[in-house]
């Protein structure tokens, strides 16, 4: 592999999300990062509305309706997901009008570590586990959980400092395990009495790990 080859392909399948739109607001091209952070197949070819609205459906996207047109020729700005991510886009315009986006997910800057004694609810909660996804110092990562009937107070107070509690959106409890790998994550569950333990895959969002667990 020559150092060109190396440097395409890590372009292409790197983290940081790549793409490319058209003067009249279509997609031209995209890496796998930027179609997977959409839920855009391989050929897709949308125009960014039509892009935004699949997105809205599938639970992802901005939270704030982004805005398309600028008039400045380069510009970066943060910008918050529903699946609780937060990416910073570096936005350029084309000589031919077109729009280049360049993105990188920092949901691990956006907020601190939970502390114990804090039950969060399923939006702060899908929150911090995106954060907690997306810092590589929080590998290995599991979840546990527990019924919907469990007590919360007693749960708190038997988990770690580092250890993070939400509710989910169907009543149970999840308990994220940040920096504990499988045997000791199994460990934990025992001893809180959880019903399921899931671990994480490296690059899925939070709302994916919350619907396997």
């Amino acid at each position: 592999m020559t150092e060109d080859d190396l440097w395409w392909r890590t372009l292409t399948e790197g983290p940081l999300l790549l793409a490319l739109f058209d003067e009249y607001d279509r997609l031209l091209r995209a890496n796998a990062a930027y179609r997977q952070a959409w839920r855009l197949t391989e050929d897709a070819t949308p125009a960014w509305e039509q892009m935004v609205e699949a997105a809205r459906r599938a639970g992802v996207g901005p939270v704030e309706p982004p805005e398309r047109r600028s008039r400045l020729a380069q510009r970066g700005y943060e910008q918050a997901w529903r699946d609780g991510r937060r990416f910073w886009w570096v936005a350029q315009r084309t000589p031919g009008g077109g729009l280049a986006l360049t993105g990188v997910d920092i949901s691990a800057l956006a907020r601190p570590r939970p502390t114990a004694g804090q039950l969060l609810s399923t939006r702060a909660g899908s929150e911090l586990l995106q954060t907690l996804l997306a810092d590589p110092g929080a590998w290995p990562l599991s979840v546990a959980t527990l019924p919907a009937d469990a007590d919360p107070a007693e749960l708190l107070a038997r988990i770690r400092g580092e250890d993070g509690c939400m509710r989910l959106a169907d009543g149970r409890l999840l308990v994220m395990l940040p920096a504990t790998g499988p045997a000791q994550a199994r460990a934990l569950g025992e001893r809180l009495g959880a019903q399921a333990l899931t671990e994480a895959v490296w690059g899925e969002p939070a709302a994916e790990l919350m619907a396997r667990a």
